[in-house]
């Protein structure tokens, strides 16, 4: 008997395995983890459109802290808070909404917020820190006081350079000009030097590391706070577990050998494109993947994809633009099919800070006399960061997976269009496109399809019985 790599993950997580594999087929069991009744579901309730002065930032934040609240609680009474993980993200949305492109950054936003969770959870993994920390001091006490020579340079170099900047004269003066400043009072400031009497300061620099899998995390909650100008806040909750992530691939790895479940079958809907349109509306707030089960209880992994469309008057221009919309949502559904199969991430921080205790003194040649000048004893804190995070994901060779239903409606505050694109993997259809590309006659066909205990047509269960949680 074959073990696929379904069975071996349960096996080291220390799940009960099942005695025997029908037809050596895949069985994705997994446990539920948190209820639909917790995790919830999408509405345009969800996205509200706000007054101009309302922080929609600290609004959204609020929202999803109480919302993960009441998720933790729940895995934590049902025992689970070891292995189940809840992240969030939040993104701005800085465009005005009579830009043309609204819906296409408000797209990128959500995109961004997805990323900051995701962030949120690399930070968690094979994190090395590095920190130094210097200290250094230096003082002057009596200098000379610098003399007219000392305003003065021999050194062939400088000479050079001062030539190289009288070429360019004209043209800064030209800069000037348009700046309202007199060239001919600009040449006339008066040279000086500067020299520091004390100076101490303590520099701090922290740089950190993580890499991981990333792989196996799914949005279950989106909120988008939106004032009356367009500008907001969105922010995302997501849920990560071993057992979702490890369902997802064994179910892509099994190449359609996969077993039905049952107890899972759901007979609400004749088929998978009524569960959609039933949902048509809420689309536009899901992102990510998620696993259905049809009326037969055969799981199958379905990828939301969306972006947005640029408004324009012209009918001919809106129909274009639709139409390149409509790319970019089914390769973002792809995108998404790939992470939530093989995601690995990359993240890199470095912070400094600096104080800085300094006193200097400024010496001016004004005609023929030094004039001197102190600053006294001054302070200043200085800091700086960069971060950069990558994240790569890649999936090979995919087979029987397609758009099966596409959506179009307008953002419930803006207006704006929006277009998106649903990917389903089934395991029937996986099967049925390998042995057509196997090139089997039709009557090979037939005798194949003659096996399966029912016919090939999909259907899903509603978002409503649909248990998001099994991860």
């Amino acid at each position: 008997m074959k073990f696929n790599k379904l069975l071996l993950a349960m096996m080291l997580t220390g799940a009960s395995a099942p005695a025997v594999l029908a037809d050596e087929l895949v069985d994705t069991t997994t446990t539920a983890e948190v209820s639909a009744e917790v995790l919830g579901e999408q509405s345009d309730k969800d996205v509200v459109q706000v007054e101009e002065d309302v922080d929609t930032l600290d609004v959204v934040e609020g929202k999803l802290d109480r919302y993960i609240s009441k998720v933790k609680s729940s895995l934590k009474q049902s025992g689970k808070a070891h292995k189940v993980f809840v992240f969030s993200g939040t993104a701005e949305l800085s465009v005005d909404r009579n830009d043309a492109r609204w819906a296409k950054y408000r797209e990128r936003a959500l995109e961004e917020a997805v990323m900051n969770a995701r962030i949120s959870y690399l930070e968690t993994l094979n994190t090395s820190v590095t920190n130094n920390v210097i200290s250094s001091m230096t003082s002057n006490n009596g200098l000379p006081t610098p003399t007219e020579d000392d305003f003065k340079t021999d050194s062939k170099m400088e000479g050079f350079i001062d030539k190289v900047i009288a070429v360019l004269d004209g043209k800064l003066d030209g800069e000037l000009n348009e700046m309202g400043i007199d060239p001919k009072q600009f040449n006339a400031a008066t040279p000086s030097i500067k020299r520091d009497l004390y100076k101490q300061s303590v520099v701090e620099q922290t740089v950190r590391s993580s890499y991981g899998n990333l792989s196996g995390m799914v949005v279950v909650k989106q909120y988008e706070e939106i004032t009356e100008s367009g500008h907001g806040t969105i922010g995302v909750a997501m849920v990560l577990s071993a057992n979702k992530r490890d369902e997802i691939k064994a179910m892509i790895d099994s190449h359609g050998e996969v077993a039905p479940r049952e107890y899972k079958a759901n007979k609400q809907f004749a088929s998978l494109h009524q569960m959609l349109s039933s949902k048509k509306d809420s689309l536009y707030l899901k992102t990510g993947t998620d696993v259905l089960y049809d009326a037969e209880g055969y799981p199958m992994i379905v990828a939301y994809g969306q972006s947005g469309v640029a408004y324009s008057k012209s009918p001919t221009k809106k129909k274009i633009e639709r139409k390149i919309a409509k790319k970019f949502a089914t390769n973002n559904a792809w995108a998404n099919l790939s992470r939530a199969y093989n995601l690995n991430g990359d993240l890199k921080n470095k912070t400094s800070i600096e104080t800085q205790k300094s006193e200097s003194e400024k010496f001016e040649w004004i005609v023929d006399s030094v004039r001197s000048t102190s600053s006294g004893l001054t302070q200043s804190l200085i800091e700086s960061m960069e971060e950069r995070a990558a994240m790569q994901s890649s999936i090979q060779n995919m087979t029987g997976v397609s758009v099966e239903y596409d959506w179009r409606r307008k953002h419930p505050v803006t207006g704006h269009e929006m277009v998106g694109s649903v990917l389903v993997w089934h395991p029937k259809k996986v099967t049925n496109a390998k042995n057509l590309a196997s090139g089997k006659s039709e009557t090979q066909l037939d005798q194949a399809v003659q096996k399966e205990v029912a016919s090939s047509r999909h259907s899903a269960e509603s978002e409503d019985t649909f248990d998001a949680a099994d991860f």
